[in-house]
Formats: structure tokens, C-alpha cells, sequence
């Protein structure tokens, strides 16, 4: 049996892994020259360790992507650093039940009332259920009028913008249920894992080819062609909205989706005093601060403080049409409300990436249109972001996908 996976993200890696130890002969088309997809990273002179183009980071139940890792051989390292708010011009650490009680601005029973609401979260088994219900509705009544307005609903408006009344609760829920306060990181970065991952499909005689995109899918017989390559099965992982342009047949779900795009900045000093720092503030540029060496050691980046700046956008806005310098000047007066001594001259390089299908926008009773693995299409399967439904998109999810595609699959032949 030959399958052909079309993408070379976590899911399609994870997929053909599972593939090959099952002696399936496995082609992996990649348009980019690299693999890892959204996960991916790049390495710059004088580093020891590559750098995520956008932030990551696993939480200790992601179980699917650490045993991935422990199958390939990919190093992970644990720490507890800390994930901070800028609210009302003053960073406040909220990351664990404690720092919400010590958390001031609000009363003691706003407090209380929030904290209860989002341990009720957390131990809801499975919140699928709540697919029916949107946050907007939903989350003031279970963490109170004073939590949702101080810290919610700006994290939220930030995040999804003009979307914000079409997301659904159980997202919400996923997205508090397996978070957790210890955090994990790949030795050599997330792009060693994907790495990895490839030279492990490699080793079983798979094939990953990088930079060929692919052109044309059709029928052949029984089977398939990939740009003209016969094979018995399809195994989609790009976005939907791509596959459409080589696939007239796919179903595409109706939803939204979010650009990510990140400035990322090497400099000589630190800016904040944690790791992580959602801006809930109105009219802010960016909605996150990001100090990876808060996290990681700035040993393995050259002894340079890495900072990223990110955002989700839409698809007019208009950050993802400026230049580089343009973006970087926009952002400075920010930096310096939240750092006053920063200064420019810190700056020594930077970098920017932008991604128009990073985040998929998941409305109420999304359960519905939630596409197949296996379509209506013989031979041809489906493994994307927009399947990972109800978690918030990650490397876990993308990993447990693909390896459920893969089971299908073999099951399927």
C-alpha cells in the first residue's frame, strides 16, 4: 500500500510515522523546504538552538505530542515560568488560583466568583456539550459580570476581534480544561521535533519531499495521482481552503479564520519579568508579549534575549501590509508603557512571519459541519486545523490527528 500525505506539518508527520512502522510505503509532498508547518522554526549564525516562528509551548497532559517525542528520540525539558497580564497599565501575574485571589483590581468576591467558575471548567470531564452555547452568553454568568469584563472579554475581543459572538463555549472550556501550569519546550526547539519526526519516516524508507507543492490530484484507476504519481490513498493536512484549489470536491466547513503574524525581536536586554504577557488593554497593537528567554536559556540563542510580539488578525487589517520597520515602529511606544527604560538601541535584529490560516474561528454547534477523517471520496482522507475541534489549535492536537488518520486509514485498506 502507498499513501501520499499532502503536507508536512505535525499531522502529516504524524501520520506518516505511524504509517511506516506499519510497513506503509509513505510520500510526504511539503511546498516549504522545511518541515513542522505553523510549528516550524529557523535557526540564525551563532545560535545553538532553533526558534519557533510562532511561540510554542506543551502543557504536561499534552500526551499524544510527548509520546511522539519519546518514540522519536526528541529531548523535553519542564519549567514553571510565568504567564502574566498587562491590565490597566501594570503587569499582574494570573496563572494559578493563588495569583487570581491576590489579583487587586478586582473586589474579593469578583474574585472568588471567577475563581470557582474556572475550577467548575476544569473539572468538567468533557465540555462538547457546551457547543451550543456562545462565550458571550455563557462565561459573564460563570465567572461573574466584574472577572468576564476585567480580563475576559478583553482577552477575547483581542484575540478574535469582530468575531467574538460567534465563539463557542466548548472552546472556551477546552482551552481552560488542559491548561496547566508547568510548561514544556523541545530541546533544539519545536522545529527538532518535527525534524525528528521526518528523520524517523526516513529511517523506515518513507519519503519527504520539500519544495514541491502540489499541482493536481486525480483519479487513476483504483487509486490516486499526486502530480502525476500514482498512489493507493490521499491523506489531506493542508488548510481546506487550499486543497480546493487541487481538490474541487472538498468540503470545506463554514467558518473564519485569523492571520498569525509575529515580530520577533533579538535584543540585548530583557523586557519583562516573566515569560508570557497577554495585553488586555483597548487599542493595543499587539495582543502578546512573549520573553522566550524567560523560559528557555538565552545560551542557546547566541546569550540574546528573544521577545516575540503577536497578533491575530483579520484579514484587512492593516499591520499585515506594513513593512517590517513600519510594524517595529507601531509597537515601540508599547513596549516602552510596559518596559519604561527599554530603549531601541536594545534591538539588534528582528524577523517577522505571518500565516493566514493560523487560527480557525470555532462557532456554536460546530459539531455539525465538523468534517470526516475518512471523506466521501474512496481513498481520499482528511487531517487539518479546522478537525481539531473543540481544542484550541497545537502541536498536541495536530499529532493526535494525524495519528487518528493514520489508524483510519490502516483500518480503511
Amino acid at each position: 500500500m502507498k499513501v501520499g500525505i499532502i503536507g508536512a506539518g505535525f499531522s502529516g508527520l504524524a501520520a506518516a510515522v505511524d504509517l511506516v512502522d506499519k510497513g506503509v510505503e509513505v510520500v510526504v509532498w511539503e511546498k516549504e523546504k522545511s518541515v513542522g508547518g505553523l510549528g516550524g522554526g529557523f535557526k540564525e549564525k551563532g545560535w545553538k538552538w532553533s526558534l519557533d516562528r510562532y511561540y510554542h509551548h506543551i502543557f504536561s497532559g499534552d500526551k499524544e505530542v510527548i509520546g511522539m517525542a519519546n518514540k522519536v528520540g526528541a529531548g523535553l525539558m519542564w519549567g514553571l515560568p510565568k504567564s502574566n497580564s498587562w491590565i490597566d497599565d501594570k503587569e499582574w501575574q494570573l496563572d494559578s488560583p493563588v495569583s487570581v485571589l491576590k489579583f487587586q483590581p478586582m473586589g474579593l468576591w469578583g474574585r472568588l466568583r471567577m475563581g470557582t467558575g474556572l475550577a467548575i471548567l476544569k473539572i468538567i470531564v468533557n465540555g462538547e456539550w457546551l457547543e451550543k452555547y456562545k462565550v458571550v452568553n455563557v462565561l459573564p454568568w460563570l465567572i461573574g459580570k466584574e472577572g468576564y469584563e476585567k480580563i475576559w472579554e478583553r482577552m477575547l475581543m483581542a484575540k478574535f476581534g469582530k468575531y467574538i459572538d460567534r465563539v463557542s463555549m466548548s472552546w472556551f472550556w477546552a482551552r481552560v480544561a488542559k491548561r496547566t501550569q508547568k510548561l514544556g519546550y523541545f530541546e533544539g526547539g519545536f522545529d527538532s521535533l518535527a525534524g525528528k519526526m521526518a528523520d524517523y519516516v526516513k529511517n523506515l524508507k518513507g519519503e519527504i519531499r520539500l519544495g514541491e507543492g502540489v499541482e493536481k490530484v486525480e483519479k487513476s484507476g483504483k487509486g490516486w495521482k499526486i502530480n502525476g504519481e500514482k498512489v493507493d490513498a490521499v491523506l489531506v493536512t493542508t488548510p481546506a481552503p487550499v486543497a480546493k484549489k487541487w481538490w474541487k470536491e472538498i468540503r470545506i466547513p463554514k467558518i473564519d479564520y485569523l492571520w498569525g503574524q509575529t515580530l520577533i525581536l533579538e535584543m540585548d536586554k530583557s523586557v519583562i519579568d516573566g515569560y508570557w504577557l497577554n495585553v488586555l488593554e483597548k487599542e493595543w497593537p499587539f495582543l502578546v508579549l512573549v520573553e522566550q528567554t524567560n523560559f528557555i536559556n538565552k545560551k542557546y540563542y547566541g546569550d540574546k534575549y528573544i521577545v516575540y510580539l503577536g497578533n491575530y488578525l483579520e484579514n484587512d487589517d492593516k499591520k499585515l501590509k506594513m513593512s517590517d520597520n513600519e510594524l517595529l515602529d507601531l509597537y515601540l511606544p508599547y513596549i516602552k508603557k510596559i518596559n519604561p527604560k527599554f530603549k531601541k538601541t536594545w534591538i539588534k535584529r528582528k524577523w517577522r512571519f505571518q500565516n493566514n490560516y493560523a487560527q480557525p474561528v470555532f462557532p456554536v454547534n460546530y459539531s455539525k459541519q465538523l468534517p470526516n477523517i475518512k471523506t466521501k471520496t474512496p481513498g481520499v482522507y482528511m487531517a487539518n486545523m479546522n478537525m481539531v475541534y473543540p481544542w484550541d489549535r497545537g502541536v498536541n492536537y495536530a499529532v493526535e490527528l494525524g495519528r487518528k488518520a493514520a489508524k483510519i486509514i490502516l483500518e480503511s485498506s
